[in-house]
């Protein structure tokens, strides 16, 4: 394999059951609250943190990093790992020049590493320590640092690229301007080296924006795979769902109906309504559900909106129960109609509202797309 494969365990001090892999050029997050192993992973593939019973493999660009089983188990010097700390671990007694030049290999002279810190915005700031810089500086300085370990110095062709690039929350610390401008330079660096990247990051909206895939971890253990938009739309199991902010999370049962479609009876305490899912043949019939609901799926309408054309959209009359303003948006709280005890949370623009003419107490409809709903076994 020529990018990064990843497959761990260990009992203590930290529990890990994780896995995954990461090709050149793609970018994977890592995200789960704190305590869920992502900066110890973070750590394990730099050779930084090894629990006595650790076991598996890291292989990177083809070269075993770690193997349990062979005996193989590299120091972080033989990695070619560029990593970028959360809190930067600049060396306050050098300058900038000094701090990425430490870390750069032969190849790399001094006008070219002056070019890379010229093209992070660093020009006029080579002879600063750390302390004279601010906060998006330093994390520029970081990169830099981060990057001659892994990208190939201008002397050299695009084919001398190895290694992997690590980055721990590296923007969690510095302003809104300053994380925008980063997050294009990011860009902008994945389309000249192609080597495999992991973020650690615990902010949803940062995964979503930059990564090409997740993983999603909880203690320690890596729980689904795949790409922002299929595991913020599609979670395997309740957790998960929990895990990447899904409000509207609800139990019903499942019940096959037409050929690639079903019916779900949403079941509260006191009720049960009937709608209509897409039927992926994984699970049977009668089976108890949980199922989450996509606020992107759906559509607020007026009571009197025409009935839609296609039979398998589901339209619920809701009544507004709280309207909370926040900004842009208002956190809205809406009831169905036959299920007293469930309720729907949608972020809703005040221009909807005021479209609508609704405020709390009054009625509306809810179109649910079929895909807006996504429905798990109980476990």
């Amino acid at each position: 394999m020529s990018g990064l494969s990843v497959r761990l365990q260990s009992r203590a001090p930290i529990r890990l059951q994780a896995e995954f892999d990461c090709a050149p050029g793609e970018l994977v997050a890592l995200v789960g609250p704190s305590g869920s192993g992502k900066t110890s992973l973070l750590r394990a593939i730099a050779g930084l943190w090894s629990a006595p019973d650790l076991q598996g493999h890291i292989v990177c660009a083809g070269q075993p990093w770690l193997d349990s089983a062979a005996g193989v188990r590299t120091s972080p010097q033989q990695r070619r790992v560029g990593l970028v700390f959360q809190h930067y671990a600049l060396f306050p007694h050098l300058d900038v020049l000094a701090n990425v030049a430490l870390a750069a290999g032969a190849a790399w002279s001094t006008p070219a590493l002056t070019s890379l810190l010229e093209r992070l915005g660093l020009s006029g700031l080579l002879q600063r320590r750390p302390a004279h810089l601010s906060g998006g500086q330093q994390q520029r300085v970081a990169l830099a640092r981060a990057l001659v370990r892994v990208m190939p110095a201008p002397s050299q062709g695009p084919e001398a690229a190895s290694g992997v690039l690590l980055l721990d929350e590296p923007f969690s610390a510095v302003d809104a301007p300053t994380r925008q401008t980063l997050y294009r330079e990011l860009a902008a660096l994945r389309q000249q080296v192609a080597v495999p990247m992991v973020l650690v990051t615990h902010d949803l909206h940062e995964a979503r924006r930059l990564a090409d895939r997740v993983v999603i971890m909880d203690a320690g253990e890596t729980l689904q795979t795949g790409t922002p938009e299929r595991v913020f739309a599609s979670p395997r199991n309740a957790r998960v769902a929990e895990l990447v902010g899904i409000q509207n999370h609800f139990k019903g049962r499942f019940f096959k109906h037409t050929p690639g479609w079903g019916r779900l009876a949403w079941q509260g305490r006191s009720g049960q309504i009937d709608v209509c899912v897409i039927d992926k043949n994984k699970i049977g019939e009668g089976v108890p559900v949980t199922w989450v609901l996509n606020g992107e799926g759906v559509d607020v309408l007026p009571l009197d909106a025409p009935a839609p054309s296609d039979p398998h959209v589901n339209r619920l009359r809701c009544q507004l129960r709280e309207v909370l303003p926040l900004g842009e948006i208002s956190l809205c709280t809406l009831v169905p109609e036959g299920l007293p005890d469930q309720l729907i949370t949608l972020n809703m623009s005040g221009r909807v509202l005021h479209r609508l003419g609704v405020g709390p107490g009054q009625w509306v409809q809810l179109e649910l797309a079929p895909e807006a709903l996504h429905i798990m076994p109980q476990r």
